[in-house]
């Protein structure tokens, strides 16, 4: 038996980088993820694994938040004291070599991006110890990265891939790395070895391609069907900050499975266990229950507040102060103007009132009225009629990263009214024979919507959290 323990996305960010002030506020708040608080989350979870019966520890990059140096080597160190209990293989990511500049020092109300990086080749050498010092092979990209074969057992081969660039302008592989992939994978597979590719983007869709398709390598599909059908047994990948399980079936019935880890550093901060055994494998999620900053404890429902409050931040903005919801906004990304939003205000005032106070019972009213009592199934608002909306919107965003942890019944008035509301345009635009919606376009992003809602809600999906594969 082999235990393997997993995690992604640490985005761990320095405190030197920051003093605290509006700016660093501004960008905290619209983040998913833990940015001042990463280093003491990083140091719980560290601490749980190196107390655990794990056998190895993966960490599927985004190390650092936006590849600042002063992060990466606060949590090479981080990485080198788990390694003294653990053995540790790391792949980086876009973000560990700030491939779009992003990186920031946050002072008062300003920001400067006057912040020392690190280019591939130098983060080649400088995770060194963390997977390709064990390989028993590797291969260095047109970037200078690196990508690494290791035995992490007898029977055990990991895959520690690289797949920033594939060379045609998308995440992935050239065909010159993927044939050493596959090099690697068929040589395994001789042997009877269980075969993990580590990699940071997706080779599944975890969602939807609404969703997904940014996130995604290159010919997903057809490196897929390769991959698969070559024997790979599990793709552990992060990126999509999303905790999801996803098989996928070749043409030969060979299945794999893809196992996209979520963020550490926000909701659900999940810790990712793959347990090998004779006849199965087991996958386990447990989440991290605590941490300590500042001399101070928090619980997991701290990183969920801030997941949740960059929508809840937004809308009571919107609700209460104009100036603070303009500074949200900027806040957001460079390329989001607040003012020019800021000017409709006085209408978005009202509807983020509405959103956020008002309840089931009167949304569902409202969607009725407007569409003759053909909208949303009367008993199963009249269940829920009292609750606030905002709070069932909330249980859904938290499900694009969790994995769902909340499940639904069929007969969950939530469930029903989900369903109901997503189907509601392509029934009224059949009722009402309105062209616009038998475009195929429209019908392809209908179809896009009703598949992101099925996922999370759909009471028949499999368990993310706790899965058993059997081996053939």
């Amino acid at each position: 038996m082999m235990k393997i323990a997993m995690v992604a996305d640490l985005h761990h960010f320095s405190r030197t980088l920051s003093d605290g002030g509006k700016a660093y506020r501004l960008r905290a708040s619209s983040d998913q993820k833990c940015l001042e608080e990463s280093g003491a989350i990083i140091d719980a979870a560290f601490d749980n694994i190196a107390q655990s019966d794990c056998d190895a520890v993966l960490i599927a990059g985004d190390l650092s938040n936006d590849g600042e140096k002063v992060s990466h080597e606060e949590v090479r160190e981080k990485i080198r004291r788990l390694s003294e209990k653990k053995p540790v293989y790391v792949v980086y990511a876009t973000h560990d070599w700030c491939c779009d500049g992003n990186a920031k020092r946050f002072e008062g109300d300003k920001y400067d991006n006057d912040v020392e990086t690190m280019t591939p080749p130098e983060l080649r050498e400088f995770y060194r110890d963390f997977g390709v010092s064990q390989a028993i092979d590797e291969y260095v990209t047109h970037l200078g990265s690196s990508s690494y074969a290791v035995k992490l057992g007898e029977k055990v081969l990991l895959l520690g891939v690289n797949d920033d660039q594939d060379g045609k302008g998308h995440s992935g592989y050239s065909d010159e790395h993927f044939e050493w992939i596959l090099s690697h994978v068929r040589e395994a597979k001789k042997n009877g070895d269980t075969v993990i590719i580590m990699q940071h983007h997706l080779l599944l869709k975890n969602i939807s391609m609404l969703i997904n398709k940014g996130q995604i390598i290159g010919d997903h599909d057809e490196r897929a069907e390769a991959l698969a059908e070559a024997g790979v047994d599990f793709v552990v990948v992060g990126h999509s900050h999303s905790q999801r399980t996803t098989a996928y079936r070749a043409k030969n019935g060979n299945v794999m499975h893809q196992i996209n880890l979520g963020a550490l550093c926000g909701h659900p901060s999940p810790i990712t266990t793959l347990t090998i055994e004779d006849d199965a494998y087991f996958i386990d999620v447990a989440r991290l229950e605590k941490f300590t900053y500042d001399g101070a404890e928090y619980t997991y429902e701290y990183i969920t507040d801030h997941t949740k409050n960059v929508l809840l931040g937004i809308l009571n903005a919107a609700a209460n102060d104009k100036q603070e919801f303009v500074d949200r906004l900027n806040g957001i990304a460079d390329t989001v103007d607040g003012e020019a939003i800021g000017k409709f205000y006085p209408i978005l005032t009202k509807l983020a009132s509405y959103a956020l106070n008002v309840t089931v019972g009167k949304a569902g009213k409202l969607v009725n009225r407007l569409t003759f009592g053909k909208g949303i199934r009367k008993d199963a608002i009249e269940k829920i009629k009292d609750d606030n909306l905002m709070d069932h919107i909330m249980d859904i965003y938290l499900s694009v990263f969790d994995g769902s942890m909340k499940k639904y019944r069929v007969t969950d008035p939530v469930y029903i009214i989900v369903r109901d509301a997503v189907s509601l345009p392509k029934r009224c635009g059949k009722a009402l024979k309105i062209k616009a919606l038998e475009k195929d376009s429209v019908k392809k992003l209908l179809g896009q919507i009703a598949e992101i809602a099925e996922e999370l809600t759909n009471p028949s999906l499999p368990d993310n959290w706790h899965c058993v594969i059997r081996r053939s």
